[in-house]
């Protein structure tokens, strides 16, 4: 124990201290959280409890700058964890799609992970789903006459999100789930703004919901039909249309929209011919819905509208197309990587 003695000579060194280098106090951090704000902070951001109660320590229990020192940390949790797993074949994922207002474009994205599990995690879907959405909205403030196009995943990866750039995104997900995430491909179907003559609808299959809305499967489908758009009526019409032809894409996946389109191909050797045209070419396939063929069904919808419909477009992802399996690990090899 210090005598009396030793104590004030102790504060006298302090006070000395404070004097020379300008300061009045000394800055005391709490050391205790506040239950109010680690229940709000934890709403906001559902983050571990162990990690909340360091976040608002940290700040004096100021939520709006937990909230930023968490972001920070996450960012550099997940790029650490990042270097850990980016070896790792992320073979599962989500398929999202996201469509314009008015219904004239739309993009589909592929985001991979390595397990089912966190596919189906709300967090990953949620992700997946912006993705596709900042995908679209990239292509509305592009010029562009081009159908269909493939995005270019570098430019898109430094789209923000949030407040934070799609790569960053990826980097912070990573660290909270704990595994490789990969944006593989993505692409874009439609005319942006052309609402007299493009009507654009997608699909997804084995849907699984995340946050606000947010959705994202196993396998999506986008189909651009065009026409001559002259009511709202018409617009209702092919919407519907090509919805139905975007599950008909999801469910047969046809190679070719036209018999013209497959004839090309088998003239310059990009098909070999082995399969028939009722087995990959759209319009030549027996129509999910009944009416005969999609061909023969085109035509019907052409003359109750009045104008010529075509299909302009359409793509199909299915996750994890492409990559080759790796053969799994024994069980005790597994946790090890999970623990990784």
């Amino acid at each position: 124990m210090l005598s009396g003695g030793r104590i004030n000579c102790v504060r006298g060194q302090l006070q000395a201290v404070l004097r020379r280098t300008g300061a009045s106090s000394v800055r005391a951090y709490t050391t205790k959280v506040d239950i109010k704000a680690l229940k709000r902070l934890r709403e906001i951001n559902p983050v571990p409890m162990t990690k909340a109660k360091e976040a608002l320590i940290s700040v004096d229990n100021n939520i709006e700058k937990a909230l930023e020192w968490l972001d920070k940390d996450a960012l550099k949790t997940g790029a650490k964890k990042a270097e850990k797993v980016k070896d790792r074949a992320a073979t599962e994922g989500a398929i999202a799609v996201h469509l314009n207002e008015d219904l004239t474009a739309a993009s589909i994205i592929e985001l991979g992970c390595e397990t089912d599990f966190v596919a189906r995690n709300a967090m990953f879907v949620d992700l997946a789903s912006a993705i596709a959405r900042s995908a679209i909205e990239a292509t509305a403030k592009s010029n562009r006459d081009s159908v269909l196009t493939e995005i270019e995943l570098k430019q898109l990866a430094t789209r923000m999100l949030d407040g934070h750039t799609v790569a960053n995104s990826i980097t912070e997900t990573i660290g909270r789930l704990g595994e490789n995430i990969v944006l593989r491909r993505g692409t874009t179907v439609g005319l942006p703004g052309a609402s007299d003559s493009v009507v654009v609808s997608g699909y997804v299959h084995g849907a699984v919901l995340g946050g606000g809305g947010a959705s994202a499967g196993k396998i999506g489908g986008l189909v651009a039909v065009q026409s001559v758009i002259r009511s709202d009526q018409h617009r209702h019409a092919l919407n519907q249309l090509a919805k139905r032809l975007a599950q008909q894409v999801v469910g047969y996946a046809p190679q070719y929209a036209t018999i013209a389109e497959w004839e090309r191909a088998r003239a310059s050797g990009a098909e070999n011919g082995k399969e028939s045209p009722e087995v990959v070419v759209l319009e030549a396939q027996q129509f999910l819905f009944g009416g005969g063929t999609i061909g023969q069904v085109l035509a019907k919808v052409s003359k109750e509208i009045g104008a010529p419909v075509e299909i302009a477009s359409f793509v199909r992802f299915e996750r994890g197309e492409g990559i080759e399996k790796p053969t799994k690990p024994d069980f005790a090899e597994e946790v090890r990587q999970q623990l990784a």
